[in-house]
């Protein structure tokens, strides 16, 4: 009988050990998930210096000031996108951590009734 719980503690283990290894890579993705906003909302904010400057700068040509208008409208419409794509990317990622963290807990709290198990 004891043999039997020590096998399923070492199944646990290694579950364990996988969910480990998988939050691993989970936070280093969140990390890079981080650094790829941070870039995206520096790149955003320069884009939108530039854009301040150039339609100050054209603003007495009708023609160029509506066509650098119409190019900054579409700018826009793509950073709403990628904003879009970057928070559902997020939410995902931190959905799936959380999952991990509530299967460690499942595997943890198993880990230490089979032990209760083999010591009673």
């Amino acid at each position: 009988m004891s043999q039997d719980i020590e096998k399923q503690i070492n199944q646990v283990n290694q579950k364990l050990r996988s969910v480990f290894e998988e939050q691993d890579r989970n936070q280093s993705a969140i990390q890079a998930q981080e650094q790829a906003e941070a870039d995206f909302y520096e790149c955003r904010s320069r884009n939108r210096l530039l854009f301040d400057r150039i339609l100050g700068t054209w603003h007495g040509d009708r023609e160029m000031s509506q066509f650098f208008m119409n190019t900054y409208q579409d700018a826009q419409h793509i950073e709403r996108k990628v904003t879009f794509e970057l928070e559902n990317k997020k939410e995902t990622l931190l959905k799936e951590r959380r999952d991990l963290n509530d299967l460690e807990n499942a595997l943890s709290y198993q880990q230490q009734q089979l032990t209760r198990e083999v010591n009673a």
